[in-house]
């Protein structure tokens, strides 16, 4: 029986090639497209799918902002998230919020297919190239040894801030990305560098930089 795909990305481009590798996969199909979190929630009602993709980094509402919601409503449904990004703050947060997957864009072709058939047979499926380091932290925080202490773990909302901000978005530009107050961006902006400990925004910048949060070829 053919699986039915959801794809949310905010690039038409990248949901055009990916839907082209998927239908080329036997056995699966996409069947609804969206550009950002909110569309997302009302296709999933429309369409009943048997699988969610989703990137991460969209303008309103992020794949990471509507997997809770995701989850409390299909808690059965299988989530792929889709990112550019192989920080593992990200990924555990994304799997903590209820991913059944992290595939990176610039995973090789295969890895789609492989991403699939893992997470509608139950299991979870990370991309090589952040499926170490992961489990590693993971497996440390564990051992009360880890490598990201409790006070640098950033909540989703936070790490999505801390990429705008490291991009260079004023308060105001990320309070419209994100329909938000400005208030509660420069709130959320001050939070997160108390538990970071870093008090100015060019050493928040190298610090996104560093644990992958941003690529230097990003528009900064």
């Amino acid at each position: 029986m053919t699986k039915r795909i959801v794809l949310i990305d905010d690039h038409h481009l990248v949901r055009a090639g990916l839907r082209s590798l998927i239908e080329c996969i036997p056995g699966y199909e996409v069947v609804a497209e969206g550009s950002d979190g909110s569309e997302a929630m009302a296709l999933l009602e429309r369409e009943d799918p048997d699988i969610l993709m989703t990137d991460i980094a969209m303008p309103r509402v992020s794949g990471l902002d509507i997997l809770p919601e995701v989850r409390e409503r299909f808690p059965d449904l299988p989530v792929i998230v889709l990112s550019m990004h192989a920080s593992k703050e990200i990924v555990i947060s994304a799997l903590k919020a209820g991913a059944s997957g992290y595939l990176v864009k610039d995973a090789a072709e295969a890895e789609l297919e492989l991403a699939l058939n893992a997470v509608v047979e139950g299991h979870q499926y990370l991309s090589p190239r952040v499926s170490k380091e992961v489990f590693d932290a993971m497996m440390a925080r564990r051992a009360g040894e880890a490598s990201v202490s409790e006070k640098s773990t950033l909540t989703q909302r936070q790490l999505e801030i801390l990429r705008l901000i490291a991009l260079g978005k004023s308060a105001k530009e990320i309070a419209y990305d994100l329909g938000v107050s400005s208030k509660t961006v420069e709130s959320h902006r001050t939070q997160l560098m108390e538990r970071l400990e870093i008090r100015d925004i060019p050493t928040l910048v190298r610090y996104a930089i560093r644990e992958g949060i941003i690529s230097l070829n990003e528009n900064i």
